[in-house]
């Protein structure tokens, strides 16, 4: 009886087949990816919330969002008349020259960040788009572009260049029909 019970048990141990876990059943994170994602994350919002400020009209809450280093380098879109500015009062010189037009909603399309871990630095490019609320107000719209550094596990501005983004004038609405009408005439005129 024993034997029969042993043999029962080979038997049906005999019919189990083990598998290998599906990978979706579990995640193995690569840590490098993670925190690569986490600090693009927050140069992100840093630069975000920078636009959203100056959308507001609250310069010193931008200069604040993007925590400039004490020796920033710093562009405007004044060029700077030559000086070079530093740090977050140089940040704030240059947005004193830009006519915000507030209150505005803030938008940065093509946002785009780049983050080298080793090397504790990252970078950002983006369009600065401030469309004013008031229909009779102008939109502005700035390139930025700039580095961040990693400082004791925060990320601080280094450097940023502000300068107009050059958009194409709107054309006129009748512009085209009086190319058109232009031609009509010009060929009317060579017909014998």
């Amino acid at each position: 009886m024993r034997h029969i019970a042993t043999a029962a048990m080979l038997l049906a141990l005999a019919a189990c087949k083990v598998e290998r876990t599906p990978r979706g059943f579990y995640t193995q994170r690569d840590p490098g990816i993670v925190e690569r994602q986490e600090a693009e994350g927050e140069i992100r919002d840093r630069v975000r919330n920078f636009a959203e400020h100056l959308g507001r009209g609250d310069r010193a809450d931008a200069v604040e969002a993007v925590a400039p280093m004490d020796l920033a380098q710093v562009i405007g879109v004044d060029g700077n008349g030559g000086i070079n500015r530093l740090g977050p009062n140089g940040l704030m010189q240059a947005l004193d020259s830009v006519a915000l037009p507030a209150p505005a909603v803030a938008r940065t399309p093509h946002l785009q960040v780049q983050v080298g871990l080793q090397e504790g630095m990252g970078s950002f490019s983006t369009h600065v788009e401030l469309l004013p609320m008031d229909a009779g107000t102008r939109p502005l719209r700035m390139r930025a572009t700039g580095i961040f550094v990693r400082d004791r596990g925060s990320w601080r501005l280094s450097q940023i260049h502000l300068s107009h983004a050059l958009v194409p004038p709107p054309a006129p609405a009748d512009t085209a029909a009086s190319d058109t009408a232009a031609r009509d005439t010009a060929a009317a005129d060579s017909t014998p």
